[in-house]
């Protein structure tokens, strides 16, 4: 297998956190994890310190990256619970399983393994999808886990970047509102979503699918509630998503619109890895087994065509 060398450091940009339905707002952090050289070998599993965060190395020609930022259960005891009032703690149960279901059928349908990056420390006591400011964190140990996992989603994208040249990173989430749908977030304001095609064909810059949209023939609308929308995909597989052509606009419903992890790594900040924050539900999604199963299959058949259409990639 060939090996991948690069220099992993988080350069952190202005966004908001995930699973958090305000607008964007400016981060002014100067904290940045210190420099940290890995050597990565394809279809391998790279552990961060007490296997607290995982890097499941997939193919070195995938072009897919998934994360589970949220459904940790472990509580070290040098991680003293997040208790500022701003702090949000609630574990995206069976997430990680969702996940792992995704990049199973994945590599079913396509021979390649996406890579997959998990943390099983729970959100109570570190926050992978703030920033160091906004995370809240009581210790260093948070701070120094925090830097791991993003030291793997660096260095997935950057293994994406060069071997492939394009790609797609998937966040993965779980919300608990009432429409059972899973939130498509492209760090889209709602109000340029709710807005007519024309005004959200005139930001494409603020989208974390921001290479695509510069390279694709299709508009800003087109790509976030047109024929070959992520969405509308997912809706032609039997899963209800907003925004997609049948669901076109959240208007005044709950919403997440896509946080730090998809901003960060997506290609609103530069480079060719696009993002696409999935916000899930529950009930006929991934509360038990065997709807995993169905719901990996039908999202990795998305996935699939989605790349197809866009990146004449991953072709069945």
């Amino acid at each position: 297998m060939k090996r991948i060398y690069f220099l992993s450091f988080i350069c952190f940009l202005s966004v908001v956190s995930a699973c958090k339905k305000s607008e964007r707002t400016e981060d002014s952090t100067g904290t940045e994890p210190k420099p940290l050289e890995e050597v990565y070998k394809a279809n391998t599993i790279v552990y961060g310190s007490n296997k607290y965060v995982t890097l499941k190395v997939g193919d070195a020609n995938s072009p897919i990256i998934l994360a589970s930022p949220h459904d940790g259960e472990i509580t070290p005891s040098s991680m003293p619970f997040r208790d500022h009032a701003s702090a949000v703690t609630v574990r995206d149960i069976y997430l990680t399983d969702l996940t792992e279901e995704i990049s199973n059928a994945l590599y079913a349908k396509t021979g390649l393994r996406p890579h997959v990056i998990i943390n099983d420390v729970a959100r109570s006591r570190m926050e992978p999808n703030r920033s160091l400011d906004e995370a809240y964190h009581k210790s260093e140990a948070a701070n120094a886990l925090w830097r791991e996992y993003h030291a793997f989603l660096k260095g997935a994208r950057d293994m994406v970047q060069k071997n492939v040249g394009k790609g797609l990173f998937l966040d993965m989430h779980g919300h608990g509102h009432t429409k059972k749908r899973i939130e498509v977030g492209y760090t889209v304001s709602i109000a340029n979503l709710n807005a007519t095609d024309a005004v959200l064909n005139t930001v494409p810059a603020t989208s974390s699918i921001y290479h695509l949209a510069k390279i694709s023939p299709f508009t800003l609308s087109q790509l976030i509630r047109g024929d070959y929308a992520f969405g509308t995909l997912l809706e032609n597989e039997g899963v209800p998503a907003v925004p997609s052509k049948q669901d076109p606009k959240p208007n005044t419903d709950d919403y997440f619109n896509g946080g730090y992890c998809t901003a960060t790594y997506g290609s609103k900040s530069g480079g060719e890895v696009s993002a696409i924050q999935l916000e899930t539900h529950g009930t006929g999604l991934r509360n038990n087994s065997a709807e995993r199963k169905a719901s990996g299959a039908k999202i990795a058949d998305a996935i699939i065509k989605y790349m197809n259409a866009h990146y004449n990639l991953l072709k069945k």
